[in-house]
């Protein structure tokens, strides 16, 4: 009997520890997006687009330079040209 009080007491204490984590990551991300968010486009507002989603590379390079922090991924070596890959 003493046991299963034991275990039981055990198995609360991970589930609140685990609420705790979980709240605490949600709030410390909502602190980092919005002061992202001051002027500028955050990440999570920024459609994903990879160098195969482009017929061009005159098209992902208009893409990148229309928001470059949104398609930073379309400039692999970060030169500032995008899908050095494409024609």
């Amino acid at each position: 009997m003493k046991h299963n009080k034991i275990l039981s007491i055990s198995i609360s204490l991970l589930v609140l520890t685990g609420i705790i984590i979980s709240c605490s990551d949600s709030g410390d991300s909502e602190k980092i997006t919005s002061g992202s968010n001051s002027g500028s486009s955050s990440d999570s507002n920024c459609p994903t687009k990879t160098c195969g989603d482009f017929a061009t590379r005159a098209q992902a390079q208009a893409a990148y330079n229309s928001n470059k922090n949104c398609y930073k991924n379309l400039d692999a070596d970060g030169d500032g040209i995008a899908c050095e890959n494409l024609k």
